[in-house]
């Protein structure tokens, strides 16, 4: 009986060692799942950036062409940016408010104008750009072709042609004769501030401005225009006499001796007759417009002004001899 009890024994503590082999399976898994749950290698660090001068410029490449705070205007909204030159300082602040209030506010951005500058702070020309105030004042022909067709084909034509600088265009009106420089769009019409067409306070300073704008080339027919019912009236501010261009045209300004002209003997009984003007006006009524600029010559050119002139000028050089004396 006992030895059958020491076998037992003897078998029960042989089987002790295998049950650890027996739960291994649900022991082995375990470190697959923490290999599983383990975070991934880190990766190697980057070095810090390098810290920015307080004094670095606007990063604005991806706002420059908005017309507003968030774009050209963080620039040029100050009103103390300027452009300093080798001889000049000029200022290059834009007026949010009159930009704001002008035709091109709603639909055209800074760069609808500003053709060669590329979109990048500070500004980088694109190749090729040779004058930017050319370029923006030229900038209206891409809109407002039928106007720019008809300033071709008047006496203020660029005469370029594609390909050719403006500089090159210079020379060559020159060289026939005509002057170097001719006005563009800008000139005339302005910049930032353009009004609208149904602005009647614009259409008021427009029409005042006829002086201020064709006398800037055209002097000595500026200081002439004062006649009693066109140019005195004019000076003093009445909206219904002429300004410029409601005798000789605006866009397709032609010479006064080509026969198209609205100044020419031909078209001039017609002009003179437009409507809000002379109705009725014939060739007979025209014998006025004479003396819309040349008043002072042919008032000269009257014998009894020729005589009192020199009246005058005779006891002029009497007192100058007289003083001369003592």
């Amino acid at each position: 009986m006992r030895r059958r009890l020491a076998i037992v024994v003897s078998l029960a503590l042989m089987m002790v060692p295998a049950i650890p082999a027996l739960a291994a399976p649900a022991t082995a898994t375990a470190p697959a799942a923490a290999t599983a749950t383990a975070p991934a290698a880190a990766k190697p660090a980057k070095p810090p950036k390098a810290a920015k001068p307080a004094t670095r410029t606007y990063d604005l490449d991806f706002t420059l062409p908005t017309a507003g705070r968030s774009g050209c205007l963080v620039c040029h909204g100050d009103p103390n940016l300027a452009k300093v030159g080798a001889e000049t300082t000029s200022s290059i602040f834009v007026d949010i408010e009159r930009l704001r209030a002008s035709a091109h506010a709603k639909n055209t951005p800074c760069t609808g104008c500003h053709l060669d500058f590329a979109y990048t702070s500070p500004h980088k020309r694109i190749q090729g750009a040779e004058d930017w105030v050319a370029s923006a004042r030229l900038a209206c022909k891409n809109c407002h072709a039928e106007a720019f067709s008809d300033h071709s084909n008047g006496v203020h034509s660029l005469a370029g042609k594609p390909g050719v600088s403006t500089t090159q265009t210079a020379a060559s009106r020159a060289q026939r004769g005509m002057p170097a420089k001719v006005p563009l769009c800008g000139d005339c019409h302005g910049g930032h501030a353009i009004t609208a067409p149904d602005d009647a306070a614009g259409r008021r300073a427009l029409h005042s401005s006829g002086i201020a704008m064709c006398g800037q080339c055209h002097e000595r027919e500026t200081a002439s225009y004062d006649d009693y019912y066109h140019g005195a009236a004019y000076r003093r501010g009445s909206l219904d006499a002429p300004s410029c261009w409601d005798c000789h045209g605006f866009h397709q300004i032609l010479p006064s001796s080509d026969r198209h002209s609205p100044v020419h003997p031909n078209q001039l009984a017609a002009t003179c007759g437009q409507e809000s003007c002379h109705d009725g006006a014939d060739e007979a009524f025209t014998e006025y417009a004479q003396l819309i600029h040349g008043q002072a010559e042919i008032r000269d050119a009257n014998p009894l002004v020729l005589i009192v002139n020199r009246a005058k000028q005779t006891v002029r050089e009497a007192l100058d001899t007289v003083r001369s004396s003592f």
